[in-house]
């Protein structure tokens, strides 16, 4: 699946970079980096915003509670349609296409508060409303104490998730393509 996985991707992002905003899949090593920390024990409500084809998705149907909730964003109806085929049966899963929508469709599942939101966003190629209107609605769900973790490939969002959240660590990822920065920021 890993070599499908990358073609679908590939493919997707010569039709749309900026939405897409990666040549590649995330590696497992990335994949590790941004959810080895999370606290799975008590991860009752999570989102995943920019899931692509689903690599920590995947992951997080592993990890997670049997029944934790999982939000899943990602604005690309093929992307979209290989995480639905992946993941059939998931009673705790839902997929969605607009971040900018958090709060709606929190509302519409009865949760009030997440516990863990993962973001693969290209904050940086994003439109800056759109990016402020997300983290906004980030910090606007997440628990006293929530966590979000995204990546991005330079530093340049580490200066404006430090003004957003509380407490914020920094990692540098070089096995994957391209290297990323993980930011692990609470609120």
């Amino acid at each position: 699946m890993h070599f499908k996985e990358s073609i679908t991707f590939l493919t997707r992002f010569a039709k749309s970079p900026r939405r897409i905003g990666s040549v590649a899949p995330s590696s497992k090593f990335l994949t590790r980096a941004m959810l080895d920390r999370v606290d799975w024990d008590n991860a009752n409500f999570i989102a995943e915003l920019g899931a692509g084809t689903g690599v920590f998705t995947r992951e997080i149907v592993k990890r997670a509670k049997p029944d934790a909730k999982i939000l899943v964003f990602e604005i690309d109806p093929a992307l979209q349609k290989m995480i639905r085929d992946e993941h059939p049966n998931h009673k705790g899963l839902t997929l969605y296409s607009d971040a900018q929508e958090l709060r709606k469709y929190m509302t519409e599942n009865d949760i009030t508060k997440l516990d863990f939101v993962i973001s693969s966003l290209p904050f940086t190629v994003l439109p800056h409303k759109m990016t402020l209107r997300i983290l906004n609605g980030v910090l606007a769900t997440l628990k006293p104490g929530g966590h979000f973790v995204a990546y991005q490939y330079s530093s340049l969002m580490k200066h404006v998730l430090q003004k957003k959240f509380s407490h914020i660590k920094t990692r540098f990822v070089a096995f994957n393509i391209p290297p990323a920065f993980v930011y692990d920021c609470w609120r």
